[in-house]
């Protein structure tokens, strides 16, 4: 009796084919040196858009199609780069559709709708799911009039309007197997220092973000009328954090929102204090791999702050860390490491601002019925790391303390307290660097 075994490769998924339609922000910034380029070396962007990103990263899990390095070689709107990306530089939702209504005798590129129409008509029967990130350059064109309350009173209407006709649009082309769609909010260019740099009198940024920010929330009502809603990626989070948060920081690395020519990886936006860098395009990528993993079920990975920094950005994502210790006098200690031997790692003395030179007793009160533990904690190294208390009962299985006996304090401390009632509990605190 003859037996044969076959051993068959394992299939891995095919990447998900994505259409994008949109902006400069969406275009490969090889194509946009204007402001992708450093001054030093024009003609070689140092920069990334979300497009770029996951093709050098997550080119097995998601794709814009073949990539076209020479610049006009499809002969329509795009300048080159992927095949389904149609991130047409300049172009505001008015823009859009015009092209798409084939109405494109007052548009300086109109000459070219109807061959990226016919593009996109073909394009987009290749691809389950189109990413519509359109509207920034609305805001930017209408920022002096929001700014000062002089915008017409349907500009938000209008906006929202054609937005939808072009959602209607693509929703229509395919038929009865329409593609699944993804609508971006509109990043608040307010943000941007281009725009702050000249329109910031306070109470008036303060309203005009309110006002765009009412406009992006209207999206996700609006969205929730469709049948089926698409789904939507919320690039505004972005731009709320470059407001909020000061400064901007990532796992403790501080950024600059600009100031150099020569887009350091350091920097939020690009040399032209407009268009997203490398890192605030990776928080784009993120809310788009977000809403793609809602639209098609699928699991593209997110970006990892320290994959941003370490494999995006090129930097170290522990130099936080390095320059503390080193300031300590202890230059490339490691993290566990204990130098004046009190029982607290370097991390924790990091996290806590005690002195990794120093024998610190930081701890007070009991973890006790009836008492509390309570630690400081140091608000720099918090951006760096976490400090978890853990408890147990037997010192072989922990817990984290639930929020409900966890107080934070004004001064920065922290308090727990055991559970009501537990005869026996230990606690301890868990450190490690944010992922």
């Amino acid at each position: 009796m003859l037996t044969a075994a076959f051993c068959l490769p394992m299939l891995e998924a095919a990447a998900l084919n994505v259409l994008a339609i949109g902006d400069s922000m969406t275009e490969e910034y090889a194509h946009e040196v204007t402001f992708s380029a450093p001054d030093s070396d024009r003609f070689n962007a140092n920069v990334r858009s979300w497009s770029e990103l996951l093709r050098i990263h997550r080119p097995t899990e998601v794709t814009l199609g073949p990539y076209e390095n020479q610049g006009g070689a499809y002969g329509d709107l795009r300048g080159g780069g992927h095949e389904y990306n149609f991130g047409i530089p300049g172009t505001n939702v008015l823009n859009w559709v015009n092209l798409l209504g084939g109405s494109g005798s007052g548009d300086p590129l109109g000459f070219l709708y109807p061959v990226t129409k016919e593009a996109l008509q073909d394009e987009i029967f290749l691809t389950p799911v189109v990413v519509i990130a359109l509207g920034a350059n609305d805001l930017k064109q209408e920022y002096n009039d929001l700014f000062n309350d002089t915008e017409a009173p349907n500009y938000f209407n209008q906006l929202r309007n054609r937005l939808n006709s072009i959602h209607d649009w693509v929703r229509a082309n395919r038929g009865v197997r329409p593609p699944k769609i993804v609508v971006c909010t509109l990043p608040d260019v307010g943000a941007t220092p281009q725009i702050s740099g000249t329109y910031n009198v306070p109470a008036k940024q303060a309203s005009t973000r309110a006002k765009i920010a009412a406009f992006n929330q209207s999206l996700v009502t609006w969205a929730a009328t469709k049948n089926p809603p698409p789904t939507i990626a919320r690039l505004d989070l972005l731009t709320d954090r470059v407001f909020d948060q000061v400064p901007f920081q990532i796992n403790g690395t501080v950024f600059t929102l600009s100031g150099s020519m020569e887009n350091p990886p350091t920097q939020v936006f690009c040399k032209d204090g407009f268009h997203a860098s490398t890192v605030a395009q990776a928080y784009i990528a993120n809310e788009i791999i977000g809403a793609l993993n809602t639209a098609m079920g699928t699991s593209i990975r997110k970006f990892s702050d320290r994959e941003i920094l370490r494999n995006l950005l090129g930097l170290n994502p522990d130099q936080p860390y390095l320059a503390w210790i080193a300031a300590a006098g202890f230059t490339g200690s490691e993290m566990d490491a204990d130098p004046d031997r009190d029982g607290l790692p370097n991390l924790v003395e990091y996290l806590l601002g005690t002195s990794p030179s120093t024998y610190s007793q930081p701890f007070s009160g009991r973890f006790a019925p009836g008492q509390s533990l309570h630690w400081p904690t140091n608000a720099t190294g918090l951006r760096f790391g976490t400090l978890v208390p853990e408890e147990s009962s037997d010192l072989q299985n922990w817990t984290p303390v639930p929020a409900i006996r966890t107080t934070f304090h004004a001064d920065g401390s922290v308090s727990v307290v055991p559970a009501s009632g537990a005869s026996e509990s230990f606690v301890r605190l868990k450190a490690g660097p944010r992922p």
